[in-house]
């Protein structure tokens, strides 16, 4: 092989090299796509299109869980309405305490008197623990008046254990 010949193939290949390189971009075929796996690409305009749909949705989702919010509290409110006290024409007072998961006596106490139902507090809880009823506790709704005596707001209060 001369010089001639091979400065010619070197200039081929350089000139090949350089056609390759202005014309890759332009190549759509065998362009790898940049989408991850398990994605979808969309436009530009799609996208703040969907942006302003999710907008809507969570307006929407907002006011009807503020709509929700308003029942819920007016239902409680007729609750408790119905919850307070009751009294009678003879003076006596109707109370329903409610008796949650984790209630201390001490709790039940103030229930009981900021519903009138009896005045002192702590003598109400030093009875029950004084005679175990502290222990036997019972979740749930609970019918009580102020005519009843220690003994028996403690039984209805343990459902009779």
């Amino acid at each position: 092989m001369s010089k001639q010949t091979t400065r010619a193939f070197a200039l081929g290949l350089l000139l090949s090299a350089i056609l390759i390189l202005v014309f890759k971009p332009f190549d759509t075929v065998h362009k790898e796509s940049t989408v991850k796996e398990g994605y979808e690409q969309i436009k530009k305009t799609d996208l703040k299109q969907l942006q302003q749909e999710k907008a809507q949705l969570e307006e929407k989702y907002n006011a009807l869980l503020a709509k929700n919010n308003d029942k819920a509290t007016s239902e409680e409110k007729n609750q408790a309405s119905s919850k307070k006290d009751e009294k009678q024409n003879d003076g006596t007072i109707k109370y329903r305490i409610t008796i949650k998961s984790g209630m201390r006596p001490y709790e039940i106490a103030e229930q009981l008197k900021s519903a009138k139902i009896i005045k002192d507090d702590d003598k109400f809880v030093q009875y029950l623990i004084k005679h175990k009823y502290h222990e036997k506790i019972q979740l749930g709704k609970f019918d009580v008046t102020n005519k009843m005596d220690f003994k028996k707001l403690a039984v209805v209060l343990t459902k009779g254990r």
